[in-house]
Parts: structure tokens; C-alpha cells; sequence
């Protein structure tokens, strides 16, 4: 009885069938977008100014997705149900999709709001998916949609 324990207990030890996940990859995300605008401070004084939009795509082991569509919106809050129209991009467009060239980045100018309306808004850039650019469902937001909020603070000028 004692050897069958131990020939039982050895054996079912070990794992033959089950590999471990690559200690050199995200757990989970397959594909990040990475955002930044400069400059992130927005003095506004009732001219219009311009900040640069950096957004990039790429897989979980960090190489490019080239022809990604971004989808690149204005928000209040870091909410997507708080869209605001206060600034614009190229076209006179408050959002904004572009596909992403040959690094996986997309670059994108925007124009700074002329009157102030808050401390911060933010940009919101989400990767477009058959199509569409997936923001919430009745149940919340639907998995891990690759997206990035790009806060920046808005300052009165004194003039």
C-alpha cells in the first residue's frame, strides 16, 4: 500500500502537458496603443495653437502594426460618454481616424481650444476593429480594447 501511494504521489507531481506562459511578454495584451501630445499644457489665450498627437501600435513583443486605424477623439473626462468638440484636427474635424504608416505610429495635429472650459480634457485614442471602434457595451467596456487616454491641462492666459 505504502508503494502505490508513493508511485501515485511521484507520478501525478509531475506536469507534462502544461507549459508555462514567455516571461518576455505581457500577460494578456496582444496589441497596445501608446499615446503623448506635445505640448500637454494648453495656455489658452484666445488664438489658435497647436499640439502634436503621437500615437503607436504594436503587438505584445513591441514590433509595429502597420494599417491599424486609429480612431482619435476629444474628451472631457477619462470617460469615453464625455466627448466635448472644444479644440479640432486637421479638416476642421473634432475626431479624428487615421491609419497607422510604416513604424505603427500615427501623428496627428490638434487645434487648441480659444476659450477655456476646464482644467483637462483628454484625447482618446482606440485602435478601430472590423470597422468599428469598439468603446462600451450595456455590460461595460468590452474586454481589453487597445486605447489610451492622453490627458492635457488647459490654463487661462492672463492678458
Amino acid at each position: 500500500m505504502l508503494t502505490i501511494s508513493l508511485v501515485l504521489v511521484v507520478s501525478s507531481c509531475k506536469r507534462t502537458d502544461v507549459t508555462d506562459p514567455d516571461w518576455n511578454s505581457p500577460a494578456g495584451f496582444h496589441i497596445l496603443v501608446e499615446g503623448s501630445v506635445t505640448p500637454a499644457l494648453l495656455l489658452i489665450d484666445g488664438r489658435i495653437h497647436t499640439s502634436q498627437i503621437y500615437v503607436r501600435v504594436t503587438d505584445g513583443l513591441g514590433n509595429p502594426l502597420v494599417n491599424k486605424t486609429v480612431f482619435i477623439e476629444q474628451l472631457h473626462s477619462p470617460d469615453p460618454d464625455t466627448r466635448v468638440s472644444w479644440g479640432y484636427f486637421q479638416n476642421n474635424q473634432s475626431i479624428y481616424q487615421k491609419n497607422t504608416d510604416a513604424n505603427g505610429e500615427v501623428r496627428v495635429t490638434f487645434y487648441w481650444p480659444m476659450q477655456y472650459y476646464s482644467e483637462e480634457m483628454w484625447i482618446h485614442a482606440l485602435l478601430v476593429i472590423d470597422g468599428r471602434a469598439y468603446k462600451s457595451s450595456e455590460q461595460g467596456y468590452l474586454g481589453n480594447i487597445p486605447q489610451d487616454f492622453i490627458p492635457l491641462a488647459m490654463y487661462r492666459a492672463m492678458q
